[in-house]
């Protein structure tokens, strides 16, 4: 009788795990974890840091505990305020969805605007999104939801009607997840008591203060056109009219329709 071998071949994904580093925190970066003396690779529930790497560069590394029971989108957020109450904050989020076992998670980023209570994402074309932000990353790991990017400190694109701002000011910093949808994130932990409520600082800080080395733009200079027309096809606002060229032989099918 003969013999056959089976090989069977096994496929690893190798993934290269996002690492929050926390040297320097409170010199060359801002940093923010709750709880205290928690650390943000293993146990924090909330965290933020916000380090200077580059020309007008800003890296945002965030942390937070997943929701449970599981949700399909996370966001855990970084917000710059005047005060230390929400309302009126420039806001950048990190959405990541469950795609699926076969797909993973995969993660978004957004500046959004809180207006009062309420927070509304400002839309950006590919070219201005392409520009604010770059080197996104996500990822959900035992039970931990981690996100990092690199934001432009003063945005070289439109302002949006001062919907979008330059942080090179004195900022309150606030962290904040929760549950999203497809267009918006949902509303944060109301609990005070909960690991997972929003952190602010004790006082303002202007992340370029952690940068003085590079030689930064002085504020907004928009390096790409910011009123070209969308690739994303519209939605029609109307139904489609007729050509004029067809209203004759429309005209010529009723008649006979009408003879009949």
């Amino acid at each position: 009788m003969g013999s056959f071998v089976l090989i069977v071949c096994v496929l690893v994904a190798v993934t290269n795990a996002i690492s929050i580093n926390t040297t320097g925190c409170g010199t060359s970066k801002i940093c923010m974890f709750r709880p205290r003396g928690c650390d943000p690779n293993l146990d924090c529930t909330i965290g933020v840091t916000l380090s200077i790497i580059g020309v007008n560069q800003m890296k945002v590394q965030m942390v937070a505990a997943t929701i449970i029971p599981p949700v399909q989108q996370q966001y855990v957020a970084v917000a710059f305020s005047h005060d230390r109450l929400m309302g009126n904050d420039s806001v950048s989020e990190c959405v990541i969805s469950n795609m699926g076992e076969f797909v993973g998670f995969e993660p978004e980023v957004y500046v959004s605007y809180n207006k009062g209570k309420s927070n509304d994402r400002v839309f950006l074309n590919d070219d201005e999104h392409a520009e604010l932000f770059t080197d996104l990353s996500g990822e959900v790991v035992d039970t931990r939801l981690v996100c990092e990017f690199t934001q432009q400190i003063m945005p070289q694109i439109d302002n949006k009607n001062g919907l979008i701002w330059n942080l090179n000011s004195p900022f309150y910093v606030m962290a904040a997840t929760g549950s999203a949808q497809p267009d918006e994130v949902n509303v944060h932990e109301l609990n005070r008591e909960s690991h997972s409520y929003p952190i602010t600082s004790e006082e303002t800080f202007n992340p370029i203060t952690f940068g003085n080395n590079f030689d930064h733009p002085t504020g907004f200079a928009p390096k790409i056109n910011t009123n070209r027309i969308e690739k994303r096809p519209m939605r029609p606002t109307e139904a489609p009219k007729a050509s004029a060229s067809l209203l004759p032989l429309i005209s010529i099918v009723l008649s006979l329709i009408m003879l009949f």
